[in-house]
């Protein structure tokens, strides 16, 4: 069995059969990115203007979600036997592979789409937020123009009246 990674840019699903189909039919087999390169592939989170909390973990999520499963944890503790487990953990997981490869990158995946989704799901509502805030804008212009337009009304009504009023006492004094 070969594994290819292909790396593409964009967003089209046709844009990537075809990568994947060019790297098919040259027999390109990519290097399986790490951890840090994914990572860095992905986007920086969209600023969160007034909440700290929701950015703090959106940066945490960034830089998290990849999971890598032959990341060695270095203890602080430096005993011989301490290094000797790490080196054991690191020699069964590297024995291992073969059978974790597929959920950790099932895992990865999920992982990363997860990031996307919240991130675009992030840029959508800051989006709509901005919308949302012309229209209040619109909305407040329009009325002050009506309240103006009611005054002018009013205005016109009252100038009305009093034509009305004059040409009654014209008329009266005509007859």
């Amino acid at each position: 069995m070969s594994v290819y990674w292909v790396r593409f840019q964009g967003d089209s699903v046709a844009g990537a059969m075809k990568a994947i189909a060019d790297a098919l039919q040259q027999d390109n087999r990519e290097t399986a990115p790490e951890a840090d390169a994914a990572a860095s592939s992905v986007s920086a989170p969209p600023s969160i203007d007034g909440d700290e909390y929701l950015q703090t973990n959106l940066h945490m999520m960034q830089q998290l979600w990849s999971v890598d499963p032959l990341r060695v944890e270095l203890p602080s503790d430096q005993r011989l036997l301490t290094r000797l487990r790490v080196h054991l953990q690191h020699f069964i997981r590297r024995v291992t592979r073969w059978y974790v490869i597929f959920p950790w990158l099932q895992a990865n995946e999920f992982h990363g789409a997860t990031t996307r989704v919240v991130e675009s799901l992030l840029v959508r509502q800051q989006t709509l937020q901005q919308e949302l805030n012309e229209y209040r804008y619109r909305l407040q212009a329009i009325e002050q123009q009506v309240h103006l337009l009611r005054n002018e009304l009013a205005m016109s009504r009252q100038h009305l009246m009093e034509v009305r009023q004059q040409l009654a006492v014209y008329q009266s004094k005509s007859e």
